[in-house]
């Protein structure tokens, strides 16, 4: 299911605060997962020191957001500022089907232009982190009851006249 949350930054919080912010709901929703072990997510963002409050202030994450990403996770994060930040209101509590994550989460960030360089460096080497758009969905597709096959073999052998 496709989520959206809203982070105020600007006049409401500090850049480097609402990064803070950012981390701690990132942290509750994926932690809450067996499949992924205390500390690994703030361990991942603290690649991005320095570089996440860099972004918020300079609006990277206003229109597009970064997507947190899993098998049933599919959430955009915004992180406002100005006017839009007077206006929204936030729901900090941790995401929906975090609790289900897999160690396979991911976070995509998009391409910030001038600090493409720095975030793409930041990121080399990081199998949770990466720049720009998730590829097309490859989950798979999971059969309830194999034994129950929705498609009857033997009736569709005997609509081609074959035994």
């Amino acid at each position: 299911m496709e989520r959206t949350r809203f982070i105020a930054a600007a006049p409401i919080r500090t850049a480097s605060e609402a990064w803070d912010v950012l981390c701690q709901l990132l942290t509750s929703t994926l932690e809450r997962s067996s499949s992924v072990p205390p500390g690994s997510v703030a361990t991942e963002l603290q690649r991005l020191k320095g570089l996440g409050p860099a972004l918020i202030a300079g609006g990277h994450f206003e229109k597009t957001g970064l997507l947190l990403t899993d098998e049933n996770l599919d959430v955009s994060i915004q992180i406002l500022t100005g006017d839009a930040a007077l206006d929204i209101e936030e729901n900090l509590n941790p995401i929906p089907g975090g609790a289900s994550a897999t160690s396979g989460w991911k976070i995509y960030l998009q391409e910030p232009g001038p600090l493409s360089t720095a975030l793409s460096t930041a990121v080399k080497g990081s199998s949770h982190l990466s720049v720009g758009k998730p590829q097309a969905s490859t989950k798979a597709v999971k059969i309830e009851n194999p034994t129950n096959p929705l498609i009857d073999m033997d009736a569709l052998r005997r609509l081609g006249g074959q035994s």
